[in-house]
């Protein structure tokens, strides 16, 4: 991504549609310049948190990349690496581990393409998690307890489905996890303790119907769906354009208000709330908000914006996410305001919907004050 003095573009040219819009930025002939004429080192860096994967195009670069990088962490972070956690891998021959999935490269034609499964140890996790459910399930320790189980059992399918769903061979693994974890089944049949499990029955929710619906490894106890295991696809990991972030000052898009200085200026300003708490779960509830007041989804600047409790601290204090909500100071002052002639003032320059005047009342409620008559007042509007 190094930038080149090349003419005006430095090489890197513009891709739209047909409408002008930027889809993606063409950088070939900038890279292919780097390649021909500079000593550059090629890579790609992959990372999440402390794990990441340093991609190169032959073993030579590896090895010279694999030295720096040891080099690196050793001088600026003071870090040793590990070598049974770190080494250089041909992924045409082995696979390498990154965030439960394990990948290789196979030929496919005349091409290379990624085989990837779910990995060893996330397999046995995987497997053990949903035995000790499914147990749970076949010989409940109170029959109350059945549907409690089967909600949990469905969510870690689903939740598990959703994440390893980014592996090629999925659906194989899956198969695997599902026979070693629910068999055949027979045992539930024959369970005094259990009903047993019937292949016919109805599906309630919109979202299971329509990805689940026809799988028939459906099942169900007591007329509750039991979720397959099994049946799950591959579906493509969609890469996020690097052009695309919110949170630099080149992001365009109008929905988003989100603002790099007032970020800045929060992460800076940290100690000037109560507890530092508070700052963080603040700069969240604005990034959440996307930079609008709660309430009239105006965008907000440094200057015109205030982070309140939404039920006030009495005793104890609450400055957990869930509890902060970021308005703008007029609407805080209305969410506060007890004078008539106040209320009236602020509400002449602060037109206000019904959607907005419910969440007003709404947040006044929780300070134990009186609702607003807006009716009574000019300058709102419906």
């Amino acid at each position: 991504m190094f930038k080149i003095r090349e003419g005006k573009t430095g090489l890197e040219f513009n891709k739209t549609d047909k409408k002008g819009n930027v889809l993606t930025v063409d950088r070939t002939q900038k890279w292919n310049k780097l390649r021909a004429k500079t000593e550059l080192k090629e890579m790609y860096i992959v990372r999440y948190a402390d794990d990441f994967k340093i991609f190169c195009r032959d073993y030579a670069t590896a090895k010279k990349i694999m030295c720096a990088t040891k080099l690196w962490l050793a001088e600026n972070l003071h870090l040793q690496t590990s070598d049974e956690k770190s080494g250089i891998t041909n992924l045409q021959k082995n696979y390498t581990t990154f965030l439960g999935i394990k990948f290789k490269i196979v030929t496919k034609g005349s091409k290379w393409i990624i085989c990837s499964h779910i990995a060893d140890k996330s397999k046995a996790k995987v497997i053990q998690k949903l035995r000790n459910v499914w147990s749970d399930i076949k010989n409940p320790s109170k029959q109350s307890e059945i549907d409690k189980n089967i909600s949990l059992y469905n969510a870690m399918v689903m939740g598990m489905h959703n994440y390893y769903c980014m592996a090629t061979m999925v659906s194989a693994d899956f198969a695997e996890i599902a026979f070693k974890v629910t068999g055949k089944s027979n045992g539930m049949n024959h369970n005094n303790r259990c009903i047993p499990i019937e292949r016919q029955g109805e599906i309630n929710s919109r979202f299971i119907q329509e990805k689940y619906g026809k799988s028939k490894q459906f099942r169900w106890i007591r007329g509750r769906m039991i979720i397959p295991v099994g049946y799950v696809s591959y579906e493509y990991p969609k890469y996020k354009r690097r052009e695309v972030n919110k949170y630099v000052r080149k992001y365009s898009d109008i929905e988003n208000c989100i603002s790099y200085d007032v970020m800045k200026h929060m992460m800076e300003n940290a100690h000037l709330y109560p507890t530092l708490e508070m700052a963080d779960n603040a700069l969240s509830r604005y990034i959440a908000q996307k930079g609008k007041c709660a309430v009239t989804h105006e965008a907000l600047s440094i200057t015109d914006m205030v982070c309140e409790h939404i039920k006030p601290c009495k005793g104890e204090r609450n400055d957990t996410y869930r509890n902060l909500i970021i308005l703008s100071k007029e609407v805080s002052e209305l969410v506060g305001a007890t004078n008539e002639t106040k209320i009236k003032k602020l509400l002449k320059d602060l037109p206000m919907t019904e959607e907005m005047q419910n969440k007003n009342n709404k947040l006044r409620k929780h300070r134990e004050l009186e609702e607003i008559q807006f009716e009574d007042y000019t300058g709102t509007k419906k």
